[in-house]
């Protein structure tokens, strides 16, 4: 396979995973919320006390402790909700770099996870032509957001 299939490759990857991108959107912003409110507020200290009466308590050394197992859950939630919103910047970011406004209100819709006929109405044009301008907006924003990638 030569160099410019396996370009072509990733660009075509690159563009699906835009594409789900924006599907995504609307849920990764829902999680992030819930996850802000429900466990922001849980403050995650790890330690041993070295003190005191409970400094000389056995300490356990399996991993079948119950709060060692919630501390492991908290963290990977918070790892989650940092990947989702690191992921939702790059979104934000590389929509407001497009300069022709009907392909941004389709790549907003899309973002609200709205029907491609919605949109259409929205903008007053056939769904063709919002088919049409998603296609030309996934592919700006692969190359804004996976460019890098698949240039190499």
């Amino acid at each position: 396979m030569n160099a410019t299939a396996k370009q072509l490759d990733r660009m075509m990857e690159a563009m699906q995973r835009v594409e789900q991108d924006l599907r995504d959107y609307r849920w990764m912003s829902e999680k992030v919320a819930i996850y802000k409110k429900k466990y922001e507020e849980q403050n995650i200290v790890i330690g041993t006390p070295k003190y005191g009466i409970e400094a000389t308590l056995p300490k356990p050394s399996d991993v079948s402790d119950t709060t060692f197992r919630e501390v492991q859950k908290l963290l990977r939630i918070r790892e989650r909700k940092d990947r989702y919103e690191q992921k939702l910047k790059k979104i934000e970011k590389a929509v407001a770099s497009l300069t022709d406004e009907r392909e941004r209100a389709v790549a907003e819709g899309l973002m609200d996870g709205e029907r491609l006929y919605m949109i259409a109405q929205q903008l007053n044009v056939t769904r063709q032509t919002v088919y049409e301008l998603k296609k030309s907006t996934i592919r700006k924003l692969a190359i804004e957001m996976y460019g890098n990638e698949f240039m190499t």
